[in-house]
């Protein structure tokens, strides 16, 4: 009582900035929280921005997450043992993902920009005409996960960056209380899963976009042309080993999909900054290739 409230605004929704001075610009200094990844989430790959070292803040009273963790102990006796475990943290979604198997290599889906950026090949290079199976990895045992700058991802979530791992929908498993409130577990399928997990936003035509009606945590990407290859945000994956989940991903190093996205539609401070950040990221990528 007495004190002033502390606001923090979420960087990817600044768009103008009336500042001309770039030595004004304000700059990322810290990463916090950095216990709470185990491993380090993406702090290993941002050491520095514009030539400058950030911080790392090791939270001393990592989140613990009881809600979570209580509403994935009634399902653990359903669960494989060799699956990935993964929820919001209010637990409303939930499910497991399972290793690839035969099935994860029959659904076709052109490259992503991840890869390959879609401003600088052709429509129909993109279209993946060969059916590479570009979203396993590994000889088969993991999938391919990387960052994103686009400015659709940036305004829906209203951060800079995005982490997603790409999953085809056949190794998705959803956690259901029926009415009886026994849990089920059933395979993925948008048509069927009942209401009340999931809310859906069309971003674009044809796109769209998953996440909690609760908690509002982003959940899936996936569109009509590709429905059987999933973009899964990371955030939510529980591997034992961290939020990198590294055991299940091969993260592709070598570029942040869209990252020429990073000031689209953005003028001044916010746009200078958002390019250093990405461009930080791009260069930590790289050297740990």
């Amino acid at each position: 009582m007495g004190g002033q409230a502390a606001w923090e605004a979420a960087t990817g929704i600044l768009v103008d900035g009336t500042n001309d001075n770039a030595d004004d610009d304000a700059n990322y200094t810290k990463h916090t929280s950095v216990s709470d990844t185990k491993d380090g989430g993406i702090s290993v790959w941002l050491p520095e921005i514009d030539g400058r070292m950030l911080d790392i803040v090791q939270n001393p009273n990592p989140s613990t997450e009881p809600q979570t963790n209580t509403a994935l102990l009634p399902l653990s006796l359903l669960i494989p043992t060799n699956t990935l475990p993964s929820s919001c943290v209010c637990g409303t979604v939930s499910f497991h993902i399972t290793r690839p198997n035969e099935r994860s290599y029959l659904p076709h889906s052109g490259f992503p920009d991840l890869q390959y950026a879609a401003c600088k090949h052709s429509e129909d290079f993109m279209k993946n005409p060969d059916r590479v199976k570009w979203w396993i990895r590994v000889n088969g045992t993991k999938y391919l996960a990387g960052t994103c700058a686009c400015r659709s991802c940036r305004l829906i979530s209203g951060f800079e960056i995005q982490t997603w791992a790409f999953v085809p929908r056949e190794n998705i498993f959803f956690h259901v209380t029926g009415v009886d409130e026994q849990p089920t577990v059933f395979p993925l399928d948008f048509a069927t899963l009942p209401s009340g997990i999931l809310q859906t936003y069309e971003s674009s035509p044809g796109v769209l976009r998953e996440f909690c009606g609760t908690c509002g945590a982003t959940v899936f990407w996936h569109d009509i042309w590709r429905p059987d290859v999933i973009d899964v945000s990371v955030g939510l994956l529980r591997a034992a080993e961290g939020a990198r989940a590294e055991t299940w991903l091969d993260w592709w190093t070598e570029r942040c999909s869209f990252e020429e996205e990073a000031e689209r539609g953005r003028t001044g401070e916010p746009a200078r900054i958002a390019r250093k950040l990405i461009d930080g990221l791009e260069r930590g990528l790289r050297l740990r290739t």
